[in-house]
């Protein structure tokens, strides 16, 4: 006699959300958030050091 067991919800959860198009999607939004903080940033040590960069890269006026 075989038994079949059916997925809990929680694997199912797992399952997709592991998957590697979310993971990739987790990501992308995560480093762009991280960046975009980064460059918009009015906190002074931030601000100061990617100063120039922000200015070369995205030609961003910040005064």
């Amino acid at each position: 006699m075989t038994a079949f067991s059916r997925p809990s919800v929680l694997q199912k959860t797992a399952s997709v959300t592991l998957s590697k198009p979310v993971q990739i999607a987790l990501y992308m939004l995560l480093s762009s958030l991280v960046i975009w903080t980064v460059f918009f940033s009015t906190y002074p040590a931030a601000h100061n050091t990617t100063h120039s960069l922000r200015h070369h890269t995205l030609g961003v006026a910040c005064h």
